[in-house]
């Protein structure tokens, strides 16, 4: 793989560069190094208005006419013009420091002079040549002399030696270029099927442009695990829950067809007393059946926020009371002489919610304490309202406790935990139950091990405003 990425992009490196270099090359033969045009200066114009404005006069004379000086001054062009033994006959704006006179090595050393850029032409006046000399300024136009030698320059330049060397050089940099690409790339890769796998390790990221993808990369492969984790739990849980749940739904069937079977066989005589036993038996039996269901009908519905609820203000003192009078009057309670303390800082807490959702919410957070306890259980309801927005209910008893992998998943679905050695019913969805209708109010439930010994529910529920 790595290699494949490395020939993809060293072949397109290599391309792209290859094109670039052709491109220069039409380029500067077609237009920069174009004989005759651009590095070709035609000094021809200019010798042509020199020679039509200068006259000789009195046989050996030269006059320069007022045209041809205004067009040497407008194009700052210098002129001097010697005679046939080298000496000046005239000059018109010409540079300074030239001289008067001039033997063959000088006028070479003045037409290869950087400080002006000299032009030579002779011309007839008369019966007399003249040498023009004509003087640019070097920066408008310059001249450049090259002395070399032809055999070395043509070696130098050896077709086949600079594409050669072109070429490999063109080769180590898209190798250079494409491995520190294709490396981190290679990596990025590599950890991606990786994951795709199922191997969700972590590994040392690199440093360059991708080192953010690749710590995004271990990122994602420590939520993954994590999630995995979590789901096989939840998975494990579930079958535990599936497996717990089928055996209460199990047990009182058996006891509901036994009871039905023996009410339905006229072979077996019954007396009134044993026929409203069985009666009995197979109603609560059937209701507890139902309690379940509708406990898993209630979850679903809170789970995908399917609930609607019905809005009201109430008084939160007096539902919290009416709630624990029927905890108090229950059967269960009255026998294992559990007790239940209410306190509140104020008599009127007006609060808008779904009385009937909260209700069921509150008994379960209060049935959980005596079901998981074996003996008499104290539990405190103290309902705080002092802060003006929030409404705070501690639910505390003084049982056995809960331990701590418990409470952290108190309120787990499909989780039915217990602390203590107690056998426990139900659908184990109670606590989750009370979390999921807290929550649809806006509220929060926390769990945590209470002062008096045992497990404290903390709620927190917004106040509505009293206008």
């Amino acid at each position: 793989m790595r290699f494949r990425i490395m020939m993809h992009y060293a072949l397109s490196f290599f391309l792209a560069c290859l094109f670039i270099v052709v491109i220069n090359i039409f380029y500067m033969r077609s237009y920069v190094y174009k004989e005759g045009d651009l590095y070709h200066f035609d000094p021809k114009p200019i010798m042509s208005q020199i020679s039509q404005g200068i006259s000789i006069e009195d046989g050996s004379r030269l006059q320069m006419t007022d045209d041809l000086k205004t067009y040497l001054e407008n194009e700052a062009i210098g002129v001097q013009i010697i005679d046939e033994k080298l000496e000046e006959a005239t000059r018109f704006n010409a540079p300074e420091g030239l001289a008067k006179s001039y033997n063959p090595s000088e006028v070479v050393e003045l037409y290869e002079s950087e400080d002006f850029t000299t032009f030579v032409e002779s011309q007839r006046l008369g019966d007399q040549i003249f040498t023009v000399f004509t003087f640019l300024n070097p920066e408008n136009v310059n001249r450049t002399l090259y002395t070399y030698d032809v055999g070395q320059v043509g070696a130098a330049y050896n077709i086949f030696w600079l594409v050669g060397m072109n070429l490999i050089l063109l080769l180590i940099i898209s190798y250079m270029y494409t491995y520190s690409i294709s490396r981190p790339i290679h990596r990025v890769i590599e950890r991606i099927v990786s994951i795709s796998n199922g191997s969700y390790e972590t590994r040392e990221p690199g440093n360059g442009i991708y080192a953010p993808v690749e710590k995004a990369m271990n990122q994602l492969g420590v939520q993954l695990e994590t999630s995995r984790l979590e789901r096989e739990h939840a998975d494990t849980t579930r079958e535990e829950w599936i497996s717990n749940l089928s055996h209460d739904i199990k047990t009182p069937l058996t006891s509901i067809l036994g009871y039905g079977e023996l009410l339905g066989d006229i072979d077996y005589p019954l007396s009134d007393e044993e026929r409203l036993h069985y009666k009995e038996v197979i109603s609560s039996k059937g209701a507890y059946i139902e309690t379940l269901l509708a406990d898993l009908n209630l979850a679903t519905r809170l789970k995908h926020h399917q609930m609607a609820l019905d809005y009201e203000v109430i008084n939160l003192v007096a539902v919290v009371k009416t709630v624990l009078i029927d905890v108090l009057n229950s059967p269960r309670v009255m026998l294992l002489e559990h007790s239940v303390i209410f306190t509140h800082s104020k008599d009127v807490v007006l609060v808008a919610m779904d009385c009937h959702l909260f209700k069921r919410a509150l008994l379960n957070l209060v049935h959980n304490s005596f079901v998981h306890n074996e003996g008499a259980v104290t539990v405190k309801v103290n309902l705080d309202a002092s802060d003006p927005e929030w409404v705070c209910i501690d639910i505390d008893d003084d049982g056995v406790g809960v331990q701590e992998n418990d409470l952290k998943q108190i309120f787990s679905r499909y989780y039915r935990g217990t602390h203590t050695r107690a056998t426990s019913e139900g659908s184990g969805l109670g606590m989750a139950i009370a979390k999921d209708i807290i929550e649809a109010h806006e509220g929060s439930i926390n769990a945590e091990r209470s002062s008096l010994g045992g497990l404290k529910i903390t709620i927190k529920l917004r106040q509505t405003i009293n206008e």
